[in-house]
């Protein structure tokens, strides 16, 4: 079984509350929109879409064999004509509980989560727990180590950095306060080193989800 995450899975693990599971309440304001960021960076890397000027283009609309890009790609195939990203993020995030249940299926396949059902007056829902804590801490880890710079960035560990930033998620990576305050000094300055495009499509990209979460 293939139990690679793709950057967007590893921020929805990051997510979920790892002692009583739940989406951690702190992230679950932005979580739809930064997921929308971090699969349009995935669509991107891939040559499925791209994005210039703030417009999405629709490259190729096969199929991937994969529940959550499939989603995105069949909206964006189905509207027909280019967009721009923030009224993509807007009509994604309207629809955060649905992808967010795609997540789940799929990360349940993988056996990184599980689901139980629950209930709140007598209405049933599912929620989800951590299964496999050891990969997800070692996720955690590698986002302490890219935001104390520790270790030489890549383009995914950069990204994942700021989408854990917008995700409001540097309580749950950094217990201590002394910690946060640096990862964050991080993000505001992050390293003047050679990135790709692809870091600085996320970057703008992630100012955008800021504007419409504000508009």
């Amino acid at each position: 079984m293939d139990r690679s995450l793709k950057l967007s899975e590893k921020l929805f693990c990051l997510a979920v509350n790892p002692k009583n599971g739940g989406i951690l309440l702190n992230a679950s304001a932005a979580l739809a929109m930064t997921l929308t960021g971090s699969v349009f960076v995935e669509l991107m890397n891939k040559g499925l879409v791209s994005i210039e000027n703030g417009v999405v283009h629709l490259v190729n609309p096969t199929p991937q064999n994969d529940e959550v890009h499939d989603f995105f790609l069949n909206r964006i195939k189905l509207h027909g004509k280019d967009r721009k990203l923030r009224r993509w993020i807007s009509y994604f995030n309207v629809r955060g509980r649905k992808i967010q249940k795609h997540f789940i299926r799929s990360l349940v396949r993988k056996n990184v989560l599980r689901t139980e059902e629950k209930r709140i007056l007598f209405i049933p829902y599912e929620k989800v727990f951590l299964m496999d804590r050891d990969l997800v801490e070692n996720i955690r880890i590698g986002v302490v180590t890219t935001l104390l710079g520790k270790i030489e960035q890549t383009d995914e560990s950069i990204i994942l950095a700021i989408m854990v930033g917008k995700t409001n998620l540097l309580a749950r990576i950094f217990p201590e306060r002394a910690q946060r305050k640096e990862a964050s000094r991080f993000l505001k300055n992050l390293p003047e080193t050679p990135v790709s495009k692809a870091v600085q499509e996320a970057i703008q990209m992630m100012h955008v989800t800021v504007f419409v979460a504000t508009t």
